[in-house]
């Protein structure tokens, strides 16, 4: 390798950690395109669907490396976690893909996992997301309500 590339690649790191201390993500920094982001993803997907979920918690672990601001990132590792049983991890993953995008189905299930755990904190933050974000939706209101039902039984 000559001086000059070294240099080169010394600038790139350099400038790959400004940005990252600026707030960007690592695949942001190193300017990882989308589509690869996209293709490491749909290996995860397919790991996933296929149940080879050690496979997919790598993937998905990688990947929330690269961007850890992606919410389907944190939606399917969550995902997988439940599948393997690790339903605390889990319900943290749910949590921050919460904090990235507020949805009601997400609320919800951290909420339903909380209930089934018989762990009222996380019962309690599961559904007090669902119902900041119930809407106007009747279906949601009585799935809320339903859950609720559940919690004050615990």
């Amino acid at each position: 390798m000559t001086e000059t590339n070294q240099t080169k690649e010394k600038i790139d790191l350099v400038k790959a950690y400004q940005l990252f201390t600026e707030g960007k993500t690592i695949a942001q920094a190193l300017n990882a395109p989308k589509e690869t982001l996209d293709a490491l993803y749909s290996v995860a997907v397919g790991d996933y669907e296929a149940k080879r979920y050690d496979d997919a918690v790598v993937g998905l672990q990688n990947l929330i490396g690269l961007d850890q601001n992606n919410p389907s990132y944190w939606a399917l590792i969550g995902n997988t976690l439940r599948a393997l049983g690790k339903y605390q991890e889990a319900l943290y993953a749910w949590n921050i893909c919460m904090s990235l995008d507020p949805k009601f189905a997400t609320a919800m299930t951290i909420a339903r996992v909380g209930i089934a755990l018989k762990d009222k904190t996380w019962a309690v933050e599961g559904l007090m997301m669902a119902l900041a974000h119930v809407g106007d939706n009747p279906h949601h209101l009585t799935d809320y309500q339903e859950l609720f039902n559940q919690y004050e039984k615990l």
